[in-house]
């Protein structure tokens, strides 16, 4: 596909958000510029969304870079967070001791 034909070119900015209705539809709207999406911000939005920035593409795949804008940290920490291991498996030993501590006490 020739770079006239694609449908969105290298520096097209997406704006994205999270339903407020229904948490799992992920919408979108593209612009030419950081500015222009910031300036479009929907109040009912808050400030539950991302800007991302496409850094290529071939028509058919896209990789997008996230910008520093919105809830950026919360979905990076969140990643990082889900994604690790040692926390995830903590969290469920802590929970697994708690759970024991509370039918020890409650069988005194």
């Amino acid at each position: 596909m020739s770079k006239e034909n694609l449908p969105y070119n290298v520096g097209t900015i997406k704006l994205t958000w999270i339903n407020p209705k229904d948490y799992k539809v992920l919408e979108s709207q593209m612009f030419s510029s950081v500015d222009e999406a910031l300036a479009n911000l929907p109040q009912s939005k808050g400030n539950n969304w991302l800007v991302f920035e496409l850094s290529e593409t071939d028509g058919k795949k896209y990789k997008w870079k996230l910008l520093p804008y919105g809830k950026h940290k919360v979905y990076v920490y969140g990643m990082r967070l889900r994604d690790n291991p040692i926390l995830r498996y903590g969290f469920i030993g802590l929970a697994l001791f708690g759970g024991y501590c509370l039918l020890k006490n409650m069988s005194k």
